[in-house]
């Protein structure tokens, strides 16, 4: 009976009993052991379930929460631009309304000081052109020491000239500052006129190496890509002088030298400067608005009279004058 396991149910209606094998005993036990393990396994996991969707849900509120903030801060926001265009277009409207009053004087004046100057016979522009024509061949030599003249290099060809274009490097359409002059590593770049190195180093924006020089008047020039640098900062040079040697560092599609005419912070179109000579003595005075030339005629004659004051007899200056 060892193997046996006898299972006794008695009733209303009497006794009976139910002999069971020891393997099937040992399976009921497996069974509810298990059973329990499934319930304990289940009931842990539907806990952390239930768990996670209370932090879930809380999570959702807080969202709900920060949307609801973003909201009326993005509402505040609209409100105060819509304050600030307000504003604006009414300072617009006063300054447009302005600047016509303006404009109707400055027309009134203008047509009365044309007036006064037919009246007395005055006319500056052929003051000004008859001021620049005074101007000898030694003047002009004198006035390019001071003004960029000449090209910086010897090239090959003008690659880039100064205006708009499409940027060979980035393919977008940008403003082109200056001039590209294509030439063979490596060859000499001069200055176009006397000044004080201001920069001669790396430049981040694109530029690689490039010098800068001060010409005073108001004048800078430009030479950037460069290979390398033969000048310092504060370095007086002279027209003429080697200042760098051509190259492609920085943002270049090939070997070139980049450069540019400043006159008091505004990039003129090099071109002119660069094509002035004296086969050309007059050429820049009337392709460059930009630049009281008159004033610069002005300067040269005083230099002139000054070293002939300081180096001839009173009676040669008059006779040079």
């Amino acid at each position: 009976m060892r193997n046996y396991l006898t299972i006794t149910i008695t009733d209303v209606h009497g006794s009976r009993q139910f002999t069971l094998t020891h393997f099937v005993k040992r399976f009921i036990l497996w069974f509810l052991a298990v059973l329990s393990v499934v319930v304990l396994i289940g009931g842990g996991v539907l806990w952390q379930i239930l768990a996670e969707r209370s932090e879930l849900e809380m999570q959702i509120e807080d969202l709900y929460q920060q949307k609801s903030q973003l909201e009326e801060s993005f509402q505040q926001a609209m409100d105060k631009q819509n304050e600030l265009f307000t504003e604006l277009s009414q300072d617009k409207m006063a300054l447009e309304n302005e600047v016509q009053a303006k404009d109707g004087q400055l027309n009134f004046l203008q047509g009365t000081l044309g007036k006064l100057e037919e009246h007395i016979g005055l006319d500056e522009s052929k003051q000004n052109i008859k001021r620049l024509s005074e101007l000898s061949p030694l003047d002009l030599q004198l006035l390019m020491t001071k003004v960029p003249s000449g090209a910086p290099t010897t090239f090959k060809v003008i690659s880039d000239g100064f205006g708009w274009r499409t940027h060979p490097i980035s393919k977008k359409r940008s403003f082109h500052e200056g001039l590209d002059y294509s030439c063979d590593i490596g060859t000499p770049v001069q200055t176009t006129a006397d000044g004080i190195v201001e920069k001669a180093d790396w430049d981040n924006s694109g530029y690689g190496i490039q010098v800068i020089i001060n010409h005073g008047y108001g004048f800078k020039t430009v030479y950037a890509h460069l290979s390398k640098a033969l000048v310092s900062r504060g370095q007086v040079v002279g027209r003429g002088d080697d200042i760098g040697l051509s190259g492609n560092t920085g943002s270049a599609s090939g070997p070139h030298v980049h450069y540019e005419v400043i006159f008091l912070g505004n990039k003129l179109n090099p071109r002119p400067f660069s094509d002035w000579g004296l086969r050309k003595m007059d050429s820049v005075f009337k392709q460059v608005k930009e630049v009281p030339w008159e004033s610069f005629a002005d300067l040269v004659i005083q230099e002139k009279q000054l070293v002939l004051k300081q180096s001839l007899p009173t009676d040669a200056i008059s006779s040079a004058k």
